[in-house]
């Protein structure tokens, strides 16, 4: 199997609700992500990546579960659910969906289970599907929200930063920081309204009652596209997305193992 295949499905088994069958595996998916975890000219860079994989492959099942429902169910600026970002719960998420579905079907990806489409681990399994080309095009598509998500889980410190930071740049992104800032660039929305706590304590504000509210209850950023694919073959019509500031809830299909 394709390399990038392997290593998409790899991140998705990382940033799915943590299980038994992962953590029995975590060797294997270890040597999948081998090249990103290490080999590069870098070496520090990518340590992240393999301290996440002895964390989960020592800690407590339990534990970790816990720790990864505190990480991605608390605040919608950490959901894995990738349209949480640019239409929270409006109208417009429900023809997205549709749309992103279309795009799944037409590749032979058939969902089950309860998550939704938009759901990270389901979309980097529909990426390992495509040829690497489209594969790349499906991630960089994303990137933008992709950036986001790392920039609030650096913010509270998750080990799980490792994992986005390693798909940040298999979509040709390997600092996600400048492409946070490009993206911070071309936003025309004034940085006051981005609802995070700058008191000096570093905790983003929707971890506090008043600011999930807040954060729930804000208009959603306008979508540009997510078109349905124009025909059967396994090509990305790539998605185009407009992040909000780091401001963006989760918990899939059986991905396959590495």
């Amino acid at each position: 199997m394709e390399a990038v295949s392997r290593q998409l499905r790899a991140l998705g088994l990382l940033l799915d609700y943590p299980c038994a069958d992962v953590q029995a595996h975590l060797r294997e998916i270890t040597e999948v992500l081998g090249p990103l975890s290490g080999g590069a000219t870098d070496g520090a860079q990518h340590e992240p990546l393999r301290a996440l994989l002895r964390e989960m492959a020592c800690a407590d099942l339990l534990d970790l579960q816990a720790q990864f429902v505190d990480t991605f169910d608390r605040g919608r600026s950490t959901s894995l659910n990738l349209f949480e970002q640019v239409h929270g719960d409006s109208r417009e998420r429900g023809q997205a969906m549709v749309d992103l579905l279309a795009q799944y079907q037409a590749v032979g990806l058939c969902m089950q289970g309860r998550e939704l489409p938009d759901y990270l681990p389901i979309y980097l399994e529909y990426a390992s599907i495509l040829p690497p080309t489209a594969a790349r095009e499906a991630l960089h598509a994303v990137l933008p929200l992709l950036a986001n998500l790392a920039s609030a889980l650096e913010r509270r410190e998750s080990p799980w930063l490792a994992a986005v930071a390693a798909l940040c740049t298999l979509a040709g992104a390997a600092n996600w920081r400048a492409e946070l800032a490009q993206n911070a660039a071309q936003q025309e929305r004034a940085p006051a309204s981005q609802g995070y706590d700058r008191s000096g304590e570093h905790v983003p504000a929707d971890w506090t009652p008043d600011g999930l509210d807040a954060a729930w209850a804000e208009e959603p950023v306008s979508f540009l596209g997510a078109c349905s694919p124009q025909g059967p073959s396994a090509s990305a019509q790539p998605l185009q997305f407009v992040a909000r500031l780091p401001k963006p809830h989760s918990t899939g299909v059986r991905h396959h193992e590495p």
